[in-house]
């Protein structure tokens, strides 16, 4: 059903309307920007930049020694997303990474790079090979090297103790000599209320009162020679100051470990991406759901999305659906137990109901594996100007494979590349 006229609030037609602001649409949105297509970026909310490391999960299923060879055996993995689009991989990394580059935000590490333990906030280890800059002395071999954790008196987010304690047992092949904790009190925190990974954020980013924060940590280090796992807080618009003070304050190397969301250091690539976008004349409108979409036979029209008064009604000549699988309510699961794509009413491929639940709670669940199949150019059956990108597609088990990150980067290059060849990125 088409809203009325009068009930429409209508805006200049785009070349593309990219639906969802994760990884995957947002570099897709970008890319298409670059390239000289005009873009609109619609989404109903901050996606999974907000509660992810920062990093990128390209590919690192059990036994993969680096990205490069996680790709490789998930493609042999009949119906996985990198069947088709593992050839799309190196790409659509290099691209971002350049990408984010460019926006102040520089990583270390590539697809070759040897898959290697990072330590969680909880003391757990996660396996990792592309992370930024401020994470990388997480990686860079211990031999001798011990790793002192540092938590912040009135900053419930981060538990040191308890992460050093589980890091003492993990299984860390050549990893830190030593392990301790730290907690310290900084300037006026200890006074707030439920401060959180973004009030640190911001107070880090004020040079004044970061020096006298780094002071106070330093003197609680012990000697030696460790390196200092600090919460991911050092700093938003002024992150690379705030890391490379951290580092001369202490004298030794330190990286920043992740911890509950919203993530600083997702917040800081999402701010990277939105602001590409803007600078190459796109826009992006976040916080108003799809209501309804207009439809011509096999062709997508238009949707209406959300606004105060009125439906803000978007045409283009092409859409890119960017809003997840089931974790990011892209997909939901019906009473009687069928799954649905909420904007456009796609066909889901999932399991049965009967198969989803299970008595191991730490079991990947297999709802994981559910979306939507595509054919080579990611065209869903039915809608020919329509593109589906990153989780919303069918096969992968993003969490267990750990290989969400790089399936968003490859399918939204794989769909840039589709509705309009890309020019180089501009650094």
């Amino acid at each position: 059903m088409r809203p009325s006229q009068s009930a429409r609030q209508s805006v200049p037609r785009a070349d593309v309307v990219v639906i969802g602001a994760g990884l995957a649409g947002l570099s897709c949105a970008a890319e298409l920007a670059e390239a000289g297509a005009s873009v609109f970026v619609a989404a109903k909310g901050l996606a999974t930049t907000h509660w992810t490391h920062g990093g990128l999960d390209v590919a690192a299923p059990a036994a993969a020694r680096t990205s490069r060879d996680g790709i490789a055996r998930l493609a042999r993995t009949d119906g996985h997303p990198y069947s088709r689009l593992a050839r799309d991989a190196d790409a659509a990394v290099s691209r971002h990474l350049v990408r984010v580059g460019a926006a102040g935000l520089d990583h270390a590490g590539s697809l070759a790079t040897a898959l290697a333990p990072f330590p969680t906030a909880i003391g757990a280890l996660r396996r990792a090979a592309i992370v930024p800059l401020a994470q990388a002395a997480a990686l860079e071999p211990w031999r001798v090297t011990g790793l002192v954790l540092v938590g912040i008196r009135g900053f419930p987010d981060a538990w040191p103790e308890y992460a050093a304690r589980n890091l003492e047992n993990a299984a860390w092949p050549d990893g830190p000599s030593g392990i301790r904790a730290v907690e310290v009190a900084v300037p006026g925190v200890e006074r707030l209320r439920n401060v959180g990974s973004q009030d640190l954020a911001r107070l880090f980013d004020d040079p004044a009162w970061r020096g006298r924060a780094l002071a106070a940590i330093a003197a609680a280090l012990p000697p030696g020679d460790w390196r200092v796992g600090m919460p991911a807080v050092l700093g938003v618009e002024h992150h690379a100051a705030a890391h490379a003070d951290a580092e001369a304050a202490f004298g030794r190397r330190v990286f920043e470990v992740p911890s509950l969301p919203p993530s600083v250091p997702g917040m800081r690539l999402f701010d990277a991406l939105r602001r590409r976008i803007l600078a190459s004349a796109g826009r992006v409108q976040i916080g108003f759901d799809v209501v309804s979409v207009e439809r011509e036979g096999r062709h997508v029209i238009a949707i209406h999305t959300e606004a105060a008064s009125r439906t803000l009604r978007l045409a283009a000549n092409a859409f890119v659906l960017a809003t997840g699988g089931i974790a990011g309510a892209g997909i939901r699961a019906l009473p009687d137990g069928g799954l649905v794509e909420r904007v456009f009413g796609l066909p889901v491929v999932g399991p049965e109901q009967a198969s989803w639940f299970s008595d191991d709670p730490l079991m990947p669940h297999p709802l994981e594996a559910a979306g939507i199949e595509v054919d080579e150019q990611l065209a869903p059956a039915g809608l020919e100007n329509v593109r589906v990108i990153g989780s919303a597609l069918a096969g992968m088990r993003y969490l267990d494979e750990r290989c969400g990150d790089g399936v968003a980067l490859a399918s939204a290059h794989r769909a840039a590349r589709s509705l309009g060849a890309p020019r180089a990125v501009a650094a």
